[in-house]
């Protein structure tokens, strides 16, 4: 048996490619420097652009179509800069990650018309940006969630999913195409779909990735699905979409 059996190694796109938007210098070289770090740390590539505002960063996206955009919310050129970009971003097709990088928690909210991936306080960045970079890789790494269903096993690739329902024994899986219903437990979906889904009620689990808005009561789906969030997990919701900032 050859060095590493038994060691299951993520498969990452080779080189990842970043872009960093930030008019402040100083602030690009912090997250260059410690997205490098956690490169070597963790043993993956990349493969960084800097960019000093969206418009720089809009005319470069021909020549460096990036998997994973880090983006100033508030720029030189007004007060949400970087979410303007983002819609422009999305407008010419560009699927990449959208992490938003924010001073200031109020913002966190405005990224879901974008499909924001992920926040980042500046403040927080030696915190939580491994968690985000770990994030970035679960999802560029793809997975297929696997279940048994009418005899035989199906794959249906993580990311089509929207959400999935328990009711009894029974789950219902939904994408944007089809639903398919198996027999399993919630939890047990949830440990195998990973830290990208997230559980809003005791009968949904919700592809994180998927949601376009959310308030106090309830969550809004890519299709304008809306689900409800239950008080015992209004928190948590929070929380997680919110990425722990307080």
């Amino acid at each position: 048996m050859g060095d590493g059996a038994g060691k299951a190694k993520m498969e990452l796109h080779p080189g990842i490619r970043i872009a960093i938007c930030d008019d402040e210098p100083a602030y690009r070289r912090i997250l260059r420097e410690k997205i490098l770090q956690d490169s070597i740390r963790n043993d993956y590539e990349v493969n960084i652009r800097e960019y000093g505002s969206g418009r720089e960063l809009l005319e470069g996206i021909d020549s460096f179509p990036a998997e994973v955009f880090f983006l100033d919310i508030q720029m030189e050129q007004g007060g949400d800069d970087g979410i303007r970009t983002g819609r422009e971003l999305r407008r010419r097709g560009a699927e990449g990650l959208l992490i938003y990088v924010t001073a200031f928690i109020d913002y966190v909210q405005t990224g879901y018309e974008v499909r924001a991936f992920r926040y980042l306080l500046k403040s927080q960045i030696g915190d939580m940006l491994p968690k985000v970079l770990n994030h970035v890789r679960q999802e560029l790494s793809g997975g297929t969630y696997y279940f048994k269903t009418g005899g035989e096993t199906v794959g249906v690739e993580k990311g089509r999913i929207l959400y999935l329902e328990s009711s009894g024994r029974v789950l219902r899986l939904v994408t944007g195409e089809e639903e398919y219903r198996f027999y399993d437990t919630l939890d047990h979906a949830a440990e195998l779909l990973g830290e990208g889904f997230l559980r809003c009620h005791r009968s949904f689990l919700v592809n994180g990735d998927k949601i376009q808005k959310y308030s106090a009561g309830e969550i809004v789906l890519q299709g304008n699905i809306v689900l409800p969030i239950s008080r015992s997990y209004a928190k948590a919701v929070r929380k997680r979409l919110m990425l722990d900032m307080r």
